[in-house]
């Protein structure tokens, strides 16, 4: 029993520290480092607030964000440029992730967490709040996000008006 529990133990703090790299680098604007702690066929969705988020549906349901790998890539790229008007000059982020809950489905490991997304800019702060569904995997020992799920905990985006930043 006790090294079942170190097991369970060792399992959380490891997708905890995935998790925690994730958020600092999201923070400090290091897009490209970001992208990297995700597989090649990775996706990364934001469901609409109006539904049940942890089981909306793309097909069924009109998402906020709804990215593959490819716009994953597409929207590093244009958030580092200074063409992306939304983002220039940045927004000043802080991600705070917390209550992390893990469980094994066979390969794949599933994280639930709390976060919350404090953004300034313009003279505004705005606070995103919700809970994140993570599948992640491993390989070659390392551990890499297959997919994110942003669940905003919100009634609607206003004040908000829009998500330029990464979740």
């Amino acid at each position: 029993m006790p090294e079942m529990i170190d097991d369970t133990l060792m399992l959380r703090l490891r997708v905890e520290d995935l998790l925690f790299e994730e958020a600092d680098l999201l923070d400090r604007w290091r897009l490209e480092e970001w992208l990297a702690l995700y597989t090649e066929d990775a996706w990364y969705h934001v469901p609409p607030s109006d539904v049940d988020g942890d089981t909306a549906d793309p097909d069924t349901s009109l998402f906020y964000i709804i990215d593959d790998a490819v716009r994953m890539r597409e929207r590093v790229s244009r958030l580092s440029k200074i063409g992306a008007h939304s983002e220039h000059p940045r927004s000043k982020v802080r991600h705070v992730v917390s209550n992390v809950r893990v469980h094994r489905e066979g390969a794949v490991i599933r994280a639930r967490s709390s976060f919350i997304i404090y953004r300034s800019k313009d003279v505004t702060s705005d606070a995103f709040v919700g809970h994140y569904i993570h599948e992640i995997v491993e390989r070659d020992g390392a551990l890499l996000i297959a997919g994110k799920k942003c669940v905003l905990d919100m009634e609607a985006l206003r004040p908000h008006a829009r998500i330029s930043i990464i979740l």
